[in-house]
């Protein structure tokens, strides 16, 4: 990861890697898990039983040594800039989580032709907005009643990183 910030890539003494994955069984189990779905899911995704992985996405997985951490899916926006959607199971939680984020970062603009990265919180969500700004990822943008959840309409805070900003 040359070029970036020095990363602590170690948690609990064994490596911290990000590599991607198509074992589309664990990809499915890690995205519906009881403490993962409800939160990257809205009213209009499919119930926990029918969800699919999708073409065209990179799913990455999180690992502490052989400790599945969970994943982060990205899709691309558009030639230059990537979404990221974080999946990471709850006993990632913390300062892992908050490693596993900035390694995913580092890993982005190493691994992809990506100038920015982007991701989008809603409202009522404020510990992953806390999460976002831990990792390294500004605000930049408000999205107004763009996300339904319980049956209610919340705005989405945007956030992003640019390549620049990640290797200083």
């Amino acid at each position: 990861m040359r070029g970036f910030k020095h990363l602590e890539a170690h948690t609990t003494g064994e490596l911290l890697t990000i590599e991607p994955t198509k074992d589309w069984e664990l990809v499915k189990r890690i995205v519906t898990h009881q403490s993962v779905y409800p939160r990257v899911s809205d009213d209009k995704s499919p119930s926990a039983e029918r969800w699919l992985p999708l073409d065209g996405l990179h799913y990455l997985l999180v690992k502490n040594g052989a400790d599945i951490l969970g994943l982060f899916v990205l899709s691309q926006e558009n030639g230059v800039c990537f979404k990221v959607h974080t999946c990471l199971l709850p006993h990632s939680y913390g300062e892992k989580a908050t490693i596993a984020a900035k390694a995913l970062i580092a890993w982005v603009f190493t691994h992809l032709d990506c100038s920015r990265l982007v991701t989008e919180v809603p409202d009522y969500n404020r510990l992953a907005l806390k999460f976002a700004e831990r990792s390294g990822m500004t605000k930049f943008g408000y999205n107004p009643k763009s996300y339904l959840k319980d049956g209610k309409l919340h705005g989405v805070t945007l956030l992003g990183i640019s390549k620049e900003e990640a290797c200083q």
